[in-house]
């Protein structure tokens, strides 16, 4: 207990007060009651000394303080690993993981139970959940390490209770579904501003063992959207333990979907190679523990939705196999066109190779001084090849065999261009070989140049500004706007051509799509049907000018546009309905977005459309999913994914109660994962991570036991709580009671006297 005044004025400044109020009574009042029988004087003269204190002790504020000192109950938090991977047996003598844990802790039972008796111990498993036990087993079975999560559990509850830190013991490597997945960082960051230090144990090998064999498929890279005949790279990642020095196989799949039905799984056959594919190769680890990339090449022969997987066969004594493979779906989709272009080393070539159009794989092969002679091998196979370009070439060159070949080709239905050059054409030596009767302008063998000759009278040497002759405007190719004002326009912005090649179109029907500009039309784009195939003639070579005045866009359209007609691909288009999954493979519990949608037959999206999406999963439940959108945009989620296997996906559209077609169907994989014993390897770094963050620190097992005894020696958690209560002894009741009655009674008796 303590007194206290609190003056309401400077202490100087109450002093002269206290001495003028007390003056004031003893000097002036007596005078006044002198008259008066000296009890009654001193009775008013006591009554008015009495009110003068009282005024003063108001004036004084006093009061007394009391102090209330209390200890609050503190916490120590000890959250103890319970996942699958703690019963990986890495430890001292092949012990499991959490025996380790659990000896560390009974090792320190003492400090446990002398800790200070202000100090409170809770113990906490943590898998996905956190859950509250009164001791810790050697039981581990927990799908899931959530450390972010279950420290997201923790921070709900500090604001009860005072916590003096956690201590966190694990092998530190976070394995979680999306559900569970909380920033284990953010957290520990939040602990380290609230003033609770985590210090973390960590238990297990940060290295995989080597001594064991096992072939793990660490990863699978592919467009999940390809096209036909064209070939498309796939890149794996192969991690070989306890492998050295031993030939293994990676293969490619593909399900063998022969009498299946929708919604059923095909078996995984070895996928067949066509053409440049590599659907196989060999690698030749040369280390116990080694991640090898290996790159393979499928060209895939027919559109469709295909369920792909790459494996390394598994070896004799390899007793975990099911991490062998990777699988995925893939959408081959039509049009992919495989080009093949001969040309020598001019500008021409570069920039029509740099065409980005996945639909089109360009092979070129340069022909010409500095090439082996000049000539290409003549058992080169084109077979694969739809569509052939030959540029400033000589037939001499190219060789009877690949123009043969060529020949062939055409008559199966390839198409074919020759470009502008100063040996192409006639003046290359093309009249009178297998591709004369092709080639759609007039060439005779008198044109034939000799040496470094050039011919002036076959050739135009001056700017020809590229433009489309009025039947070129009804043509696909020469579409670079949608209406024929603004295509007209547009050809007429672009750069001219430096010069062409004279030709003349060999036949009537030979169709001229495009001539110069101004007086004299040169005539430039010659096509033409032959039998089952498409030719074309272009007298330019230097449409590459466009590209350097900023029109590299219109360049690449035209050059993909005269490909995909020759290919006959100008008119490809897919169904009405779609439907769409990326990505095609998910982890057990993930949300899978769905998007579909209708096109007219104009690729246009088809508004106010009712779809209905239901989903199959690998038991065969069938679930109908809530859609969002009617067009364009439309799209739903499926979260039913904890079963995993193949699920497949229908879309069926309706509008005005009519379907729009037949039902779009798609594939998604919920991928067989294993999440704590796939890759049960510690880590450490985000222990030290969670610690540093946190402002704890990391402890070795060992250290535990002295951490404890730092701990509860140096007693800094310690911060008593002390509460002070203040009582005033003038602001009351009471002492206005007593004030009051003062001033009355001196009142009342001066009042009876005659005073007042």
């Amino acid at each position: 207990m303590k007194p206290i005044l609190e003056p309401i004025w400077s202490w100087p400044m109450m002093t002269l007060i206290i001495i003028a109020l007390i003056s004031l009574v003893l000097i002036t009042y007596p005078k006044r009651v002198k008259h008066l029988s000296l009890p009654l004087r001193r009775s008013l003269i006591g009554m008015r000394l009495l009110t003068v204190f009282a005024l003063v002790f108001m004036l004084l504020r006093p009061a007394i303080e009391l102090t209330d000192k209390t200890t609050r109950q503190s916490w120590l938090y000890i959250l103890a690993d319970s996942s699958r991977s703690m019963q990986t047996e890495d430890g001292p003598g092949n012990t499991t993981r959490r025996n380790e844990l659990v000896k560390t802790l009974n090792s320190v039972k003492n400090q446990f139970e002398n800790m200070d008796k202000n100090i409170g111990i809770k113990r906490f498993n943590f898998s996905k959940e956190l859950i509250p036990v009164e001791v810790f087993s050697e039981e581990s079975n927990g799908e899931q390490t959530a450390i972010g999560y279950s420290l997201n559990s923790i921070s709900s509850q500090i604001q009860q209770e005072k916590l003096v830190g956690i201590l966190l013991l694990s092998d530190g490597a976070e394995r979680t579904l999306p559900s569970f997945d909380v920033d284990t960082r953010s957290q520990a960051s939040f602990f380290g501003d609230s003033g609770i230090p985590i210090y973390t144990i960590g238990f297990g090998s940060s290295n995989l063992k080597d001594t064991s064999l096992d072939l793990i498929m660490e990863s699978l890279v592919i467009d999940p959207l390809v096209f036909e005949k064209k070939t498309t790279p796939i890149s794996v990642k192969v991690r070989s333990l306890g492998a050295i020095n031993r030939d293994l196989t990676v293969r490619l799949l593909v399900e063998d979907r022969t009498d299946k039905k929708i919604g059923e799984a095909g078996k995984m056959k070895p996928a067949p190679a066509y053409n440049n594919s590599r659907v196989a190769t060999q690698i030749h680890p040369t280390q116990n523990n080694e991640l090898s990339t290996v790159e393979l090449f499928w060209t895939p022969e027919i559109p469709g939705e295909y369920k792909i997987a790459v494996e390394v066969v598994p070896l004799e004594g390899e007793i975990k196999q099911t991490n062998n493979r990777l699988e995925t779906i893939v959408t081959v989709q039509k049009g992919g066109v495989q080009v093949v272009y001969f040309d020598s080393l001019r500008p021409e070539q570069k920039f029509i190779r740099s065409m980005n159009d996945p639909k089109i794989q360009l092979d070129y092969i340069p022909v010409g001084n500095g090439f082996s002679g000049g000539k290409i091998p003549q058992n080169l196979d084109l077979s694969k090849y739809d569509v052939f370009l030959i540029g400033d070439v000589p037939a001499d060159l190219l060789g009877p065999k690949v123009i043969q070949q060529i020949s062939s080709r055409i008559e199966q239905g390839a198409g074919l261009l020759m470009t502008g050059g100063y040996r192409s054409f006639g003046p290359g030596g093309y009249a009178g070989t297998a591709l004369d009767r092709f080639i759609p302008v007039q060439m005779r063998p008198s044109e034939k140049q000799a040496g470094n000759n050039i011919a002036k009278d076959l050739h135009y040497f001056q700017d020809l500004k590229m433009i489309p002759t009025a039947l070129g405007l009804k043509r696909y190719v020469m579409q670079l706007e949608n209406s024929a004002t603004e295509n007209q326009k547009k050809w007429n912005s672009l750069a001219p051509l430096k010069g062409a090649n004279r030709l003349r179109k060999k036949y009537e029907t030979v169709e001229i799509l495009a001539q110069s500009a101004g007086g004299e039309a040169v005539p430039l784009l010659f096509a033409s049907d032959v039998a089952r195939s498409r030719v074309m003639a272009f007298a330019g070579d230097t449409t590459f000018q466009w590209f350097l005045s900023g029109n590299r866009a219109e360049h690449e359209q035209f050059w993909r546009q005269l490909i995909l007609w020759l290919a006959h691909k100008e008119n490809d288009s897919g169904q009405s309905i779609w439907a769409r999954v990326n990505p095609r493979n998910v982890s057990p519990g993930a949300r899978v977005p769905i998007q579909f949608g209708a096109r007219d037959s104009e690729n246009k999206p088809i508004s106010d459309v009712k779809f209905t999406v239901r989903v199959t999963g690998p038991s065969g439940k069938s679930t109908q999913v809530q859609t969002v959108g009617s067009g364009e945009s439309s799209s739903s989620t499926y979260t039913q994914t904890m079963e995993p296997g193949d699920y497949w996906v229908t879309v069926h559209a309706e509008k005005n109660g009519v379907s729009l077609g037949f039902d779009a169907t798609t594939r998604f994989i919920v991928d067989p994962r294993d999440l704590e014993l796939d890759n049960p390897a510690a880590d450490y770094s985000l222990l030290e991570a969670i610690s540093s963050l946190s402002g704890g620190s990391s402890l070795p097992p060992e250290e535990l036991e002295n951490f404890l005894t730092r701990m509860n020696d140096e007693k800094s958690w310690n911060n008593a709580l002390t509460r002070y209560r203040r009582i005033s002894l003038w602001d009351n009741w009471y002492f206005l009671v007593l004030f009051v009655v003062l001033l009355t009674g001196e009142w009342f008796l001066r009042k009876h006297k005659g005073l007042v």
